[in-house]
């Protein structure tokens, strides 16, 4: 069996789970019929969703005991999925929990149906020893296929799982949850035999499906094999970001096995993440908050800029060695030249972390007049040190954005999903100002409202995260990007929203 992306169904009537069965197969070779979900569901309505299918389908019933929604008996589920070996599905999931007995009877009358033994484990997931126990378990039964899922508490998890479909040719592993996602998309990469999408965002059968339009369109699923090159951006709101929509389709355009994913990351799982990183042979990655400056306590050599900056946005891997870059002040200062000049100007930056760094220096390079102020003031003072640059007091805010010509939020305050909040209150900010938000997501950040009401030059962050993206593709790809493509990508995106 070759690799499938298969759209679970999981509708509560007969008529909705036809229909979107109907438009699931427009996508995907294979269905999962999630049966347990229908209601009232029996052999005659099974018998009629199964004559209405065109293309593979695997017929599930999941006890409610089990995270499913069947809440008839022990036997009545098993009767069902017996029926539906009787009326030719392709394949039956039967969970190890039904017990030996049970598995035995099904594969032994299975028939032209193939029978997957699945295992999951929706709360966590278990050391790899334990794991491979239970795959040795289901193993012994001889299924034709076994399906081992696990939820992800932590990025880390998702390599667990890549340790153990090492050299199974039958199995079906990933992980659930939100921090499992790229396990999801990395399945073809490390052997799992099938991922599963949903047919559209709202329609997910089980926590951390993406839809299968982001998973084709976005990811590029049919693409990814062994030898596919794996970047990402590491963050602790990774599932944020908008430079997927950038980096996957100019890799596309220029036909480079390279996929670009979310790791969403943790402070105190960065170390682990990174040795992770090294031992699967991750290719590079993005550096977004909290983690610019902590990284580079985890990587092996920084370049001039990125050391005279004091943080790093974009890593490459090296033959195993993690080289740590900067791009974002080439970012920023793209982003101002569009609207402004830079020389001689009066800067305030609100923020002293990672992003912060990168905006003074790219300023001081421009030959601006800085001044920075953070929420915490000490944090202020040690950094305009640092940068020979003023620094303000936070609660005299108001007075020095008066005073200042162009106005920088570098601090994450207005990130979703945080949405109703902004750095700088309407009252505080006078008109005329140039006024950039490195926020970009949402694109139009409360405070970018509340510039655009104030008759503000308004710069979102999208313009500093397109240009520093740029950057960093010639890092990972040592060529040119598509630059109207990434640029085309990303502002279809922001439409979107």
């Amino acid at each position: 069996m070759k690799f499938e992306v298969c759209i679970p169904i999981a509708a509560p009537t007969l008529e909705k789970a036809i229909y979107e069965l109907k438009e699931a197969e427009k996508y995907v070779d294979l269905i999962e019929l999630r049966v347990d979900y229908i209601s009232n569901i029996d052999k005659n309505k099974l018998k009629k969703l199964l004559e209405s299918k065109k293309k593979k389908a695997i017929v599930t019933c999941r006890p409610k005991s089990l995270c499913g929604n069947f809440e008839g008996s022990e036997e009545a589920r098993i009767n069902l999925l017996k029926k539906a070996v009787e009326f030719n599905a392709d394949f039956i999931d039967i969970e190890i929990e039904a017990g030996k007995e049970k598995i035995l009877e099904l594969i032994k009358n299975k028939k032209n149906s193939k029978v997957i033994v699945s295992h999951h484990n929706s709360s966590e997931t278990s050391p790899l020893a334990e794991l491979q126990k239970k795959y040795e378990e289901i193993k012994k039964l001889s299924p034709d296929l076994i399906k081992i899922v696990a939820n992800a508490n932590s990025i880390n998890d998702n390599f667990t799982i890549f340790d153990l479909l090492k050299g199974k040719k039958c199995l079906i592993s990933f992980c659930m949850g939100i921090r499992g996602q790229i396990s999801r998309i990395l399945a073809p990469k490390y052997g799992s035999m099938l991922t599963f999408a949903s047919l559209s965002e709202g329609k997910e059968s089980a926590s951390g499906q993406i839809s299968i339009d982001e998973m084709k369109n976005v990811y590029n699923i049919s693409m990814i094999n062994e030898d596919t090159n794996v970047l990402g951006v590491m963050g602790e709101f990774a599932e944020n970001s908008m430079s997927k929509y950038m980096h996957n389709p100019s890799f596309n355009a220029k036909k480079l096995n390279f996929v670009y994913i979310p790791f969403k990351v943790k402070g105190n799982e960065l170390g682990d993440f990174i040795n992770n990183f090294k031992k699967f042979n991750f290719k590079g990655a993005s550096v977004t908050v909290p983690h610019k400056v902590a990284i580079i306590n985890y990587i092996d050599s920084i370049d001039e800029t990125a050391k005279q900056i004091g943080a790093v946005n974009t890593i490459v891997n090296d033959k195993n060695k993690l080289a740590g870059y900067n791009t974002d002040y080439y970012g920023a200062a793209e982003a101002l030249k569009e609207k402004t000049s830079l020389k001689g100007k009066r800067a305030l930056v609100i923020g002293a972390g990672g992003a912060s760094r990168a905006i003074i220096y790219a300023l001081k390079k421009e030959k601006s007049h800085i001044t920075i102020i953070n929420r915490t003031n000490e944090n202020a003072k040690e950094l305009a040190g640092e940068f020979d640059v003023q620094y303000g007091k936070f609660e005299n805010k108001k007075q020095l954005i008066k005073e200042n010509e162009i106005i920088i939020n570098a601090t994450s305050v207005g990130m979703k999903p945080n949405v109703n909040e902004s750095i700088i209150n309407e009252n505080e900010l006078t008109e005329g100002k140039v006024l950039m938000d490195i926020v970009y997501e949402p694109s139009e950040t409360k405070l970018i409202k509340i510039a655009r009401k104030k008759k503000c030059i308004a710069i979102t962050g999208g313009r500093m995260l397109f240009y520093q993206a740029t950057g960093q593709y010639k890092l990972w790809a040592r060529q040119e990007p598509d630059f109207k493509l990434m640029e085309k990508s990303l502002l279809e995106q922001i439409r979107k929203e």
